[in-house]
């Protein structure tokens, strides 16, 4: 299994993009079947644990997190990664849909302020998804700099200085968090029930 999601078509409309994914065979479909996998994610990007979320679970992705499908996973961190730059607008925000003929196919519906940030902050996810259920023998992907390079990119694109754009941090290296905006994700509706202790994510952090 080369690829853990096939980005079979990606749509680009007036305010938002829509990427039909597919989730390959032999890679799990929700993650409950590969919990390590999911806390990868959630290490790599605690704030999704606290992404609106408006599901069957609860109001926080954190209350589903431990049992939704990879797809609506790859939205929030998709999400968090645009937050994150700080160039995404006052609402970031995502949505996941199955599609009925297959069980492993999925239209990710985002924001897109700009299509380069969404485009890039959808393939990051990607690829930090892959190490994460795939790879996690490799070296963890960098979260901050895949951000900041992502952030540069755009900005670069846009024919802006790179110096001159706050950028959104956590709080570590001395970068002092900037507000961005809510993030109001809303997902496909996952199954509500007990998770094991060891399995739950960011609920200390949850506000």
């Amino acid at each position: 299994m080369a690829d853990l999601f096939n980005m079979l078509k990606i749509t680009v409309g007036p305010d938002k993009l829509t990427a039909r994914v597919l989730v390959n065979p032999g890679a799990p479909v929700r993650t409950s079947e590969d919990i390590e996998g999911t806390a990868r994610v959630y290490y790599l990007a605690p704030g999704i644990a606290t992404h609106a979320c408006l599901g069957d679970a609860g109001e926080h992705f954190q209350d589903c997190m431990a049992d939704t499908e990879l797809a609506h996973l790859l939205e929030h961190l998709t999400v968090e990664i645009m937050k994150q730059t700080g160039l995404a607008g006052d609402v970031v925000s995502g949505r996941t849909r199955s599609v009925p003929e297959d069980e492993r196919l999925f239209d990710v519906e985002l924001s897109c302020p700009d299509d380069a940030l969404t485009v890039g902050a959808l393939s990051s996810a990607a690829f930090m998804m892959q190490w994460a259920f795939l790879h996690p023998d490799q070296p963890a992907p960098d979260f901050p700099a895949t951000v900041e390079a992502l952030r540069r990119l755009v900005l670069g694109l846009r024919g802006e200085d790179a110096g001159e754009a706050d950028v959104v941090g956590n709080g570590d290296d001395g970068v002092e968090d900037v507000p961005c905006g809510p993030i109001d994700t809303e997902g496909a509706s996952a199954v509500a029930h007990d998770v094991p202790a060891n399995a739950q994510f960011g609920g200390a952090a949850a506000e």
